[in-house]
């Protein structure tokens, strides 16, 4: 497998001069080490930019292997060129794992070029901005799994500044798992726990633990990481009915507005495993499954609970499930066809719901 490595000299180059950089990607230099970015050998070859019918997003609740077969057809459908040939630059950034995904994008979603580029989590500063060039080529971008908190340490970088050209540029922005966890205008970033738990990889905020004590120190949020209109006032979260994500995401809803990070009402998003939700540029959404899943959750925080250290949570959460497939609601707007219900969640109770949350 050819790959290449960006060296920490480029990061000027890539603030100065983003889309030269990226028609000529450069090759590999003798300062490249493990900590600098690596490009794997892309699928197809770069056009440029065809111009997309956005901007859009893609919300995935599991690993981007593992979205609906409607994903690619629709990212590509956003693209603004003849069905006939391939069309469009979708970049895939991960800062974990091998080249995974760009031969199978390439062929089933009929774009010009896949890139992945991975940015080790000990990347320098300038080693991640000099990744921004790609992304200035690109019409859509997804970010792959992984932890959260890998990503929101790129706030403010010109890599993260050139995602959000994309989007007002009317591209595609989206991910899945810590992809997605990423795109909410909160966004519970895990870095917290990766310091407090350092050599305990199966450690992970839960609802189990996060109800009993929702004043634990292991909660830690990131804000202005992205502002997507859809999103705002929203916290989302993955694999949410198959890891029992309900009542973390309440606690998660309640912590928001007990820092202050947003006034009440605040909402959440939580996406199952083989669910995706497709975002129009007015936040019409639509549901995609695979398989069986469960689909997405809106919920809603109306009233600011008292939180005291080592108390457990006690609050009334209002749920709507969307459960279908092909399934329409208006996500910038919080309104879906099903009914909001009311359940509360309790810490002292196991399970510590009063109703099941899920149905």
């Amino acid at each position: 497998m050819s790959l290449r490595r960006l060296p920490a000299a480029l990061a000027c180059a890539a603030l100065l001069g983003a889309t030269a950089l990226a028609s000529a990607p450069p090759s590999p230099g003798p300062s490249a080490t493990p900590c600098t970015p690596t490009v794997f050998a892309p699928a197809g070859t770069r056009g440029a930019r065809a111009g997309t019918r956005g901007p859009a997003l893609v919300l995935a609740g599991a690993g981007l292997s593992n979205m609906s077969p409607a994903v690619l057809p629709w990212i590509r459908a956003h693209v603004r060129a003849s069905h006939s040939r391939r069309a469009g630059n979708l970049v895939v950034l991960k800062a974990s794992g091998e080249r995974d995904y760009s031969d199978d994008f390439y062929a089933r979603g009929d774009f010009a070029w896949v890139q992945e580029i991975l940015v080790p989590p000990c990347a320098a500063p300038g080693d991640v901005d000099a990744v921004a060039p790609y992304v200035d080529d690109a019409d859509a971008v997804l970010f792959a799994g992984g932890d959260q908190s890998h990503y929101t340490a790129w706030k403010d970088s010109a890599l993260i500044r050139a995602v959000r050209r994309l989007h007002a540029r009317g591209g595609i922005v989206g991910g899945g798992s810590a992809g997605l966890a990423i795109q909410g205008a909160v966004v519970y970033d895990s870095a917290a726990a990766d310091r407090l738990h350092p050599n305990d990889d199966d450690y992970a905020v839960t609802t189990s633990n996060s109800v009993r004590d929702p004043l634990e120190p292991e909660i830690s949020f990131t804000t202005g990481l992205f502002d997507w209109p859809p999103l705002r006032g929203t916290i989302t979260d993955s694999h949410f009915v198959k890891r029992d994500r309900f009542g973390r995401s309440v606690v998660f809803l309640a912590r928001i507005v007990h820092e202050q990070l947003a006034r009440a009402p605040v909402y959440g998003l939580g996406v199952d495993e083989g669910s995706v939700v497709l975002v129009e540029p007015d936040g019409t959404a639509t549901l995609r499954l695979k398989g069986k899943d469960r689909g997405a959750y809106l919920l809603r925080l109306t009233k600011r609970p008292r939180l005291m250290p080592g108390v457990p949570l006690r609050a009334v959460v209002d749920v709507a499930h969307v459960a279908r497939d092909g399934e329409r609601f208006d996500l910038a707007h919080q309104r879906a066809s099903e009914p909001w219900r009311a359940v509360t969640v309790d810490g002292r109770r196991t399970p510590p719901y009063d109703v099941d949350p899920y149905r």
